[in-house]
């Protein structure tokens, strides 16, 4: 594991978080033909699997238990593709200091992946 693979996966998993959110389970045929046949600009697709996403959230939301400003830091930068400066006017941070629980972040991202990786 990388930390190039690391964040990777977090780019990934924010956009994931969104990916078809609010969409219903049942899709009428007829508007399904109708949405498929105009183009339409939207957010680029996640390039991440289900179990990866599942496994990325689930360690974001243990890093969020352990330290909450850091886990806000990492959930907001990745899901939301704000800038360090404006993750810091929304949690009312310094950006130096998002920039800082922003790499915190990611090593533990790191760290639980390799753990993950040797356990198996």
């Amino acid at each position: 594991m990388t930390k190039c693979d690391a964040e990777n996966l977090l780019q990934n998993w924010g956009r994931w978080v969104w990916y078809q959110a609010g969409v219903p389970t049942y899709t009428s045929p007829l508007y399904a033909l109708m949405r498929d046949n105009v183009a339409q600009t939207s957010a680029p697709t996640p390039a991440i699997t289900d179990d990866e996403a599942m496994l990325v959230d689930s360690i974001v939301a243990r890093m969020w238990r352990r330290d909450a400003q850091m886990g806000d830091c990492v959930r907001v930068y990745y899901c939301t593709g704000r800038s360090m400066h404006s993750v810091g006017i929304l949690l009312g941070l310094p950006r130096l200091k998002v920039r800082e629980l922003l790499v915190a972040g990611r090593a533990y991202v790191e760290a639980c992946l390799d753990m993950a990786v040797v356990a198996a």
